[in-house]
C-alpha cells in the first residue's frame, strides 16, 4: 500500500510533467505566432489612425506643387502653419479645375483626385486629363500634370503655361526612386527653374530638349543632369509624350483666343 509520502511525489511529478517546456519547439512556434498577432493589430490600429493625418498630408503637398508650377508659394509663410497657408492660397488662386478628354473636350470628373499613372493604363478614349486653372488679377496660367519613368521608377510632376500655352511659367518634378545626387537632382529648383520662359513650338511638337550641361541654350533647350543622363531623358520623354495628350485641349484653348482677338479687332475697327 502507498503512504502519503508516496502519493504526493507522484503528484508532483504529474504536475511537472504537466509544465509547458519553453525550450520546446511548440513553445516557441505558439510564442511566435502571439507576437506576430499582437504586432499586426497594433500596426493596424496605428494605420487606421493616422490614415486621416497621412491624407491631409498629401493634399497640402499636391496644392503646394500645383501652386509651386504657378510661383505662387512663399516659403516663409508656409513654414508657421503650411496647411493653413496653402490651402487658402490654393482656394484664392487655383479659380477653377475640371477634366478633359483626348480631343480636349470638357467631361465629369474630379481633376484633384485624378493620378495620371492610372488614366495612362486606360485606353486613349477613357483618359482624363486634369486641368488646373491659376488666376492671379489679369494673370492666368494652365496647370497640367505629368507622369513618366526615370532611371529606377516613376517620375512625376505639373507644368504650368502661361496664357498663350506657348510659355512654360514653371514645373514641379518628383520620383520614385532616382539615385541621390544624381537623378534625384530633377527635384532641385536650380533645375527646374530653367524650364521658366522656355517655349514649345507653334506647330505642339513640344521639343523641350534636356541636353548635356555646358552647350549653348536656346529657347527649347534646358541643362540636363550631370550623372544623371537617364533620369534626364526620363523627364524629356515625359513631357513630350504628356503634352501630346493635352494637345487637344492646348488646340482648342488656342483657337477660342485667336477668335476672341479677331472679334475685338473687329469691335475696335468699328468703333
Amino acid at each position: 500500500m502507498e503512504n502519503n509520502s508516496d502519493i504526493n511525489n507522484k503528484q508532483d511529478n504529474s504536475a511537472k510533467q504537466k509544465k509547458i517546456n519553453i525550450n520546446g519547439s511548440a513553445y516557441t512556434v505558439a510564442y511566435s505566432v502571439i507576437i506576430v498577432v499582437i504586432v499586426a493589430v497594433l500596426l493596424t490600429v496605428a494605420s487606421t489612425a493616422l490614415k486621416p493625418a497621412q491624407k491631409l498630408n498629401q493634399e497640402i503637398e499636391k496644392k503646394e506643387n500645383i501652386l509651386k508650377t504657378a510661383g505662387k508659394v512663399d516659403k516663409e509663410k508656409a513654414k508657421t502653419d503650411k496647411a493653413k497657408y496653402i490651402t487658402e492660397e490654393y482656394a484664392k488662386y487655383i479659380s477653377e479645375s475640371f477634366v478633359v478628354d483626348i480631343d480636349g473636350n470638357k467631361k465629369e470628373g474630379d481633376a484633384f483626385s485624378i493620378e495620371l499613372k492610372r488614366e495612362l493604363a486606360k485606353p486613349e478614349a477613357e483618359r482624363c486629363l486634369p486641368v488646373f486653372i491659376f488666376r492671379n488679377g489679369e494673370q492666368l496660367r494652365y496647370i497640367f500634370q505629368l507622369h513618366g519613368k526615370g532611371l529606377w521608377g516613376s517620375i512625376w510632376g505639373y507644368v504650368a503655361f502661361e496664357n498663350d500655352l506657348n510659355t512654360i511659367a514653371g514645373v514641379v518634378f518628383d520620383h520614385e526612386s532616382e539615385t541621390p545626387g544624381l537623378g534625384a537632382e530633377i527635384t532641385a529648383e536650380i533645375f527646374q527653374k530653367q524650364f521658366e520662359s522656355k517655349k514649345i513650338d507653334e506647330e505642339n511638337q513640344f521639343p523641350i530638349i534636356i541636353q548635356k550641361p555646358g552647350g549653348k541654350l536656346n529657347s527649347h533647350t534646358v541643362d540636363g543632369i550631370s550623372g544623371g543622363t537617364i533620369t534626364s531623358r526620363g523627364v524629356q520623354q515625359m513631357l513630350a509624350d504628356n503634352l501630346k495628350l493635352y494637345k487637344g485641349f492646348i488646340n482648342k484653348i488656342k483657337s477660342e483666343n485667336k477668335d476672341n482677338y479677331i472679334e475685338m479687332n473687329d469691335k475696335n475697327q468699328e468703333l
